[in-house]
């Protein structure tokens, strides 16, 4: 093989380990509705105090009927439309609004970054959520 050839197989060789390593770690990131609360997350708990079953959100929802509670806690199985009690946010930049009704309307309850509460205004009456940024906050 010419130096040439040897030259442009390592490079080759380079790029494919690279795409494989980045693909992998991408893989590896945090991964919505898999009943875990890791980064860049909104999390709704079946109980206050972040306890209980939850589900993990990644992308805004404008109506949480589809989903259940995940996990093995109590709550397991059950709708997360108007059954959360609490939220924690894992994101570092957004707030997370959880609100009333489906649709992102009506009363509403803000997470602010990388924080948890219990919820108030939408105690077990929540139906779905967005991200908002900026001060006031804007939502979408």
């Amino acid at each position: 093989m010419t130096p040439i050839r040897r030259l442009a197989a390592a490079a080759a060789a380079t790029i494919l380990t690279s795409v494989l390593v980045t693909g992998a770690s991408a893989t590896a990131s945090a991964v919505e509705h898999d009943g875990g609360c890791q980064g860049l997350e909104l999390c709704l708990y079946y109980n206050s105090g972040q306890s209980g079953a939850l589900h993990d959100f990644r992308y805004r929802v404008s109506d949480f009927a589809p989903y259940r509670f995940l996990g093995s806690g109590k709550g397991a199985g059950t709708p997360v439309k108007n059954n959360a009690a609490s939220a924690a946010n894992r994101d570092g930049y957004f707030t997370a609004r959880v609100y009333f009704n489906s649709g992102y309307a009506g009363p509403a309850d803000d997470v602010p970054p990388l924080s948890a509460r219990n919820l108030g205004d939408t105690y077990n009456d929540n139906a779905s959520f967005n991200w908002c940024h900026q001060q006031p906050l804007v939502c979408g």
